[in-house]
C-alpha cells in the first residue's frame, strides 16, 4: 500500500523483489572528467555552430489510430520523449517540447505540436536533467493526473498541477490503472544542479494488458541490464543511442554498439532507439547515431527487430 510522504505526494513502496537490490542500489557515473577533455571545444566546435544551424522541421499533425484491446501504440516525440497509447491510457514518458536546453538549441523541431496531444492519462519522468524534465512542458500537459517520479526528485514536479506524485526507488512499483509501472536501476547520475546529488534516476518497465515497455532513461552500459532482463518479460526496449561523445569525456551514455549489447543481454524483442537527432549533446554528429546501429545490428543479424522511428508517426504493435 502506497505510504504518505506529503499531501500531494507518496512514495510507493510494492517492491518488486524484497531481497533484491536495496533502493539505493543504482550505479552512479563517475562524475570526473576524462584526462584529455580540455583538448577539444565544445563551444566553438558544437555550440556556436548550432546557433546558426536552422531547425529541421517536424512533422504534420499526428493521425492517431484506434488502439484495439492487446495492442500498444507507440509514437516517438524527439529526443526521449515518447507517447504510449493502450486501448484504455495514453502515457508521456520524459515530454519535452522545449526549444532550448539553457544554452543548447534543438535542432529539431518536436514530432507534432504539443497541442495535438489526446488526453494524458499518467506522465513518467527518468530523472531531474534538463532534457528529460522540462517544467514548461510538464505544467502545460498537467491535468491533475497522477507522474511518477525517481525518489528526490518530487519537489520538481509538485506545483504544476499534478493530482498526486509517486516518487520510486529501484525495483520498486506502482499501479496506475491497467498499468503497472517499475523504477528499474540504470547507469548515471540524477543532479538538476551540479551538487544536487539527492535525486533519483533510473528507466522504466511498464506492462500493460499482456505487454511491456522498458524506457531506458539515461544510462552509460553496465551490467545491470542482464538483471533487468532476468527480473522483467520485456517486448519493446526504447534504448538511448546519442551524446555517446560528450564534451567531459565522461562514460555517461550509451552509444550504439553498447545499445545493442543492452538490448541483447534485457532480452527484449524490439529495439527502438532514442535519444538522438534533436539536440546535440556531444561531438557525434547528429546522423550518426543511428547509422552506426543500423551497422551494428546487421552485424549481430538483428536488423529486422530494430525500429527506427520517425517523429510524430505512430506505429501500433
Amino acid at each position: 500500500m502506497p505510504i504518505p510522504f506529503s499531501r500531494k505526494s507518496q512514495r510507493n513502496v510494492v517492491r518488486a523483489d524484497e531481497n533484491g537490490t536495496p533502493p539505493d542500489g543504482g550505479t552512479r557515473v563517475g562524475l570526473r572528467p576524462s584526462a584529455d577533455w580540455h583538448k577539444r571545444n565544445f563551444l566553438t566546435s558544437v555550440l556556436i555552430p548550432s546557433f546558426f544551424t536552422k531547425r529541421a522541421a517536424g512533422g504534420q499533425p499526428p493521425l492517431f489510430p484506434k488502439v484495439e484491446p492487446g495492442q500498444i501504440c507507440i509514437t516517438w516525440i524527439g529526443h526521449a520523449s515518447f507517447l504510449i497509447q493502450t486501448h484504455k491510457v495514453n502515457v508521456l514518458i520524459d515530454p519535452n517540447w522545449a526549444m532550448w536546453l539553457k544554452v543548447i538549441k534543438r535542432l529539431k523541431r518536436p514530432g507534432f505540436d504539443l497541442h495535438h496531444l489526446p488526453s494524458i492519462d499518467f506522465v513518467l519522468v527518468t530523472h531531474a536533467h534538463f532534457d528529460h524534465l522540462d517544467r514548461r512542458t510538464l505544467r502545460k500537459i498537467a491535468s491533475d493526473q497522477p507522474i511518477v517520479v525517481p525518489t528526490g526528485v518530487g519537489n520538481l514536479v509538485h506545483d504544476l498541477g499534478f493530482d498526486i506524485v509517486h516518487e520510486l526507488d529501484h525495483w520498486q512499483r506502482v499501479e496506475l490503472g491497467p498499468l503497472c509501472v517499475s523504477l528499474t536501476p540504470c547507469h548515471h547520475w540524477g543532479a538538476r544542479m551540479l551538487h544536487d546529488s539527492h535525486r533519483g534516476f533510473g528507466g522504466f518497465h511498464i506492462e500493460a494488458e499482456g505487454r511491456s515497455i522498458f524506457h531506458c532513461g539515461d544510462s552509460a552500459y553496465f551490467d545491470g541490464f542482464r538483471e533487468i532482463g532476468d527480473r522483467f518479460d520485456i517486448e519493446v526496449a526504447l534504448l538511448p543511442i546519442g551524446a555517446y561523445d560528450p564534451p567531459s569525456g565522461r562514460e555517461v551514455h550509451m552509444n550504439p554498439e553498447q545499445a545493442v549489447q543492452a538490448f541483447q543481454e534485457l532480452k527484449a524483442k524490439t529495439l527502438v532507439p532514442m535519444h538522438y537527432g534533436s539536440f546535440r549533446l556531444g561531438y557525434e554528429p547528429l546522423d550518426e547515431p543511428p547509422a552506426r546501429l543500423l551497422a551494428c545490428a546487421r552485424e549481430h543479424k538483428i536488423e529486422k527487430q530494430v525500429l527506427v522511428m520517425t517523429e510524430g508517426t505512430p506505429v501500433v504493435l
